[in-house]
């Protein structure tokens, strides 16, 4: 699924805004989602933080209140230097070049009669980048889904067909493909590993392992115990030598 996140304290520039987005995806099959604000504080942030999919932002630099400037700086100072930013300005763009220092942005848009077009353009360049970005991508009822390796946690077969659930920090989708078929897709990426013949893990999210219990525990509270003897060896040999944190190499080492 492809999130764009609007950031403009009008509310009818929010809503052309994403007249643009609908009317550039109206003959695609791509899953998005559109959500909007008028306004930045800690509980928003913390809402943006839990959206999934792969992210598009549209940011207006004259918006009061939150800079929108400081929360583009803030978005790559949390480690996503891959979501395009599309940043807007009624100024001369000459007037706003100093405060985007060390923002690595897509592109700058003037506010005007053009902009319908220009942000078209700018979605388009968008959508280029997300479509090649590394994520699993699916469908479900011809609707595609993106997903960012990133964003996923653990992959488990389910047992009454040949599908499988993906399991992300706050959702899961159901995605009809054998295990092998998903783990093939997968292979090329280190970070994915095969630790039971129904459950293939991120090793990026893994906070420890209980060697006694044989459970694996993520970051985001969820765990299992589907580790087979095979993959309990396996597991162990990666984390000591993943070098992710001296946590997980001591709650390792320890055992």
């Amino acid at each position: 699924m492809i999130s764009f996140i609007i950031y403009d304290k009008n509310g009818e520039s929010r809503e052309l805004y994403s007249k643009v987005v609908k009317k550039f995806f109206y003959t695609s099959i791509d899953r998005y989602k559109i959500y909007e604000y008028d306004r930045i504080n800690q509980e928003t942030l913390n809402e943006i933080e839990h959206i999934e999919g792969v992210r598009i932002y549209i940011l207006n630099l004259d918006t009061p209140g939150y800079d929108a400037s400081k929360f583009a700086r803030k978005i790559r100072s949390d480690g996503d230097l891959i979501s395009p930013i599309i940043l807007l300005t009624k100024r001369d763009k000459s007037e706003v070049v100093e405060e985007l220092n060390n923002v690595l942005y897509l592109d700058l848009l003037q506010i005007d009669e053009r902009l319908i077009f220009t942000l078209a353009g700018a979605l388009r360049d968008a959508y280029d980048i997300v479509s090649r970005y590394s994520v699993y991508s699916f469908s479900i009822f011809d609707e595609i889904y993106r997903l960012p390796y990133n964003d996923i946690y653990m992959i488990k077969k389910n047992f009454k067909d040949d599908s499988v659930t993906i399991y992300t920090k706050d959702d899961t989708y159901t995605d009809y493909i054998t295990i092998r078929g998903i783990e093939s897709e997968l292979a090329s990426d280190l970070r994915f590993l095969k630790i039971h013949r129904s459950v293939i893990i991120n090793l990026y999210k893994v906070i420890g392992y209980d060697k006694k219990s044989n459970t694996l525990s993520f970051c985001n509270g969820m765990t299992t115990n589907m580790i087979s003897r095979h993959g309990k060896s396996i597991l162990t040999t990666r984390l000591k030598n993943f070098g992710r944190s001296d946590y997980i190499k001591s709650k390792v080492d320890s055992e």
